[in-house]
């Protein structure tokens, strides 16, 4: 571990770097860039300012706020300031909010829009820990109390930088590798979210394995657009371009991401499967329109690019013919896939979710590898496929500086010098994640073939996962809806999926009085469920539930089942509890339909 924090490799870049550009942001159609001495300087202004407010040594700092400079900024201030930096995701609900400020004990909040203030200013009577909130709206701060703007943050800073730069200065170097710097709030398997505390030596050796897997250059063109409060883009995004001195571009409207794409021409990506996923069907819809001369061309260089590519990937010899026969067929091809991605890409790395493998071996062909990667927040660097050694359908070999084994019953378990110090007031939680030799048990299922490469085959935990990469868990929006009580079961479905459906089933005898009570008559309770007034109930129950949760959580479609789960067809156990594969399988067409 070079850096004994995070604070010295800041301060190293920002000392190294000077007037060269860290960010550019987008301002009134036009591309403006932020040097890294301004970067450096803002975040100690801001750091002075939490102290001068009270900020403790370790006091958490909770961050709200889309993809601008200023969540950069706000992390290393509060690190600066010894603090502890926490994220909330912009979609996040109020309450969801609430929660996570409480139990993280924040001292501060700072937002962006005048709509992440309003979510905060809604719970504020909850969060009596909170010593100010920080907005970049200047217009809203304005008689509001206990609020501040960003710009009146900074000159408090700036008017105490003389009475406390030593001592915070001080504070930050003698930071320990082992203090916690940032906590990262996970979903959890019952839904309630657990703080998950991770140290300077996480952080550095987390992007130090990273570096040595697929390293980033101070001359590279990357994009931030995916969510800071993610540990994946923290790690893999934010610190990684610190410690490498990259330019990052700031997307606070993934709508523009395709635009910007053909713009700024990144040479790296990472993305999550839903990107590339939308990028294959436009080539695909594309070559469709293609004269039919063309569409032969393109379908023979990918024979040769696919034989090729299983080659490679079976570390097999790749003779010198096919070789140049590729370069000669499939040139303009890649050149045409680059195109779509801006024309200079020299590495995209997919992770959060499995990428399809027909989507990943379509790209490989094309000559674009997709790397796909494996990590949990209590451990992000687990496995890597490298450019230069992979496999589709695994997720690489094992990360530097981390240990993989499979349990008797293939649960994959870690070992690493990246581990996360425990979940945040939950030391029973955190004693459960760890088996008897010290080994982190991670509740997902794998394989490691001979090769070395890591194979995920499942989950123990009831997780879902969408292509966003998000984090769901089921049981919280299941026990939303059955909160009413015409609702009896509920099934969340979306695993690698764009959003999340539902199958909901109804309390025969409350429905039937319902029924009765509104003049709604049928002959059976099957026709009952299909009738359009008990649709629409259910559909404010649905509506009522989005709105207690985060976009992301809400349910997009959901279909109404004639009759409940039992326990005699085996979908429910005798304590009423759903049995996920079970109902999977058997409703697969049903779910299918609802995202056609």
């Amino acid at each position: 571990m070079r850096y004994p924090n995070i604070y010295t490799l800041f301060r190293e870049r920002v000392e190294e770097y000077g007037g060269r550009h860290a960010f550019y942001v987008r301002r009134r159609g036009d591309w403006v860039g932020i040097s890294w001495e301004s970067f450096g300087r803002e975040a100690h202004e801001l750091a002075v300012a939490l102290v001068a407010v009270g900020l403790r040594p370790s006091g958490s700092v909770c961050v709200l706020m889309g993809n601008v400079p200023e969540w950069s900024v706000c992390d290393l201030g509060a690190i600066t300031a010894g603090g502890v930096s926490v994220g909330l995701y912009p979609t996040s609900s109020a309450e969801q909010c609430r929660y996570i400020i409480d139990h993280a004990d924040a001292e501060l909040v700072l937002v962006d829009t005048v709509a992440q203030l309003d979510k905060v200013l809604s719970v504020r009577a909850e969060l009596p820990k909170v010593k100010k909130i920080i907005t970049l709206n200047e217009e809203a701060a304005r008689g509001r109390e206990g609020v501040l703007s960003y710009r009146e943050f900074l000159e408090l800073g700036r008017k105490q930088e003389d009475q406390l730069r030593k001592m915070i200065v001080s504070r930050a170097e003698r930071a320990q590798p082992d203090e916690t710097v940032i906590m990262v709030y996970t979903s959890g398997t019952t839904g309630l979210p657990k703080g998950a505390r991770l140290s300077h030596r996480y952080v550095i050796n987390s992007v130090e394995s990273l570096r040595g897997v697929v390293p980033l250059s101070d001359s590279d063109v990357t994009f931030s657009y995916l969510p800071y409060c993610h540990v994946a883009e923290r790690i893999a995004g934010l610190y990684n371009r610190l410690y490498a001195g990259a330019t990052a571009y700031f997307v606070n409207e993934p709508a523009h991401l395709w635009e910007y794409m053909l713009e700024i021409k990144p040479t790296v990506f990472a993305s999550l499967p839903r990107f590339f996923e939308k990028i294959h069907a436009r080539v695909v819809s594309d070559l469709e329109k293609s004269p039919a001369e063309e569409r032969e061309r393109f379908a023979k260089a990918m024979k040769v690019g696919r034989e090729i590519s299983r080659r490679r990937q079976a570390r097999e010899f790749v003779p010198e013919q096919m070789a140049n026969e590729c370069a000669d067929k499939c040139a303009p091809i890649v050149q045409r896939i680059n195109n779509y991605f801006g024309g200079r890409l020299r590495l995209a790395t997919s992770g959060g979710a499995p990428l399809p493998q027909e989507i990943a071996e379509f790209f490989d062909a094309c000559g674009l590898p997709i790397l796909q990667a494996y990590g949990l927040t209590e451990n992000v660097c687990v496995a890597f496929n490298r450019p230069d050694n992979y496999k589709f359908g695994t997720v690489g070999p094992p990360m530097p500086g981390c240990e993989v084994r499979l349990a008797a019953d293939g649960e994959i378990l870690v070992r690493s010098e990246m581990m996360f110090s425990g979940y945040y007031k939950a030391p029973a939680q955190t004693a459960e994640m760890f088996d008897g030799e010290g080994w982190l048990l991670t509740g997902d299922l794998g394989e490691i073939d001979a090769a070395g490469f890591l194979k995920i085959t499942g989950r123990k935990k009831e997780l879902i996962i969408t292509s966003t990469g998000k984090n769901v868990a089921p049981a919280l929006i299941e026990n939303l809806l059955k909160e009413h009580h015409l609702v009896s079961q509920a099934f969340l479905h979306g695993d690698g999926k764009s959003y999340l459906v539902a199958l909901i089933t109804l309390n025969q005898i409350e429905t039937e009085e319902y029924a009765r009570a509104h003049g709604i008559s049928s002959r059976d309770f099957a026709e009952l469920t299909r009738d359009e007034r008990i649709k629409s109930l259910v559909t404010q129950i649905v509506v009522q539930v989005n709105a207690r949760v985060s976009s992301t959580e809400s349910i997009k479609h959901f279909a109404i089942l004639e009759r409940d789960f039992s326990v005699e067809a085996e979908e429910v156990t005798p304590t009423l509890k759903v049995k996920r594969n079970v109902v999977a399988a058997r409703y697969k067409d049903l779910l299918e339909s609802l995202y056609e």
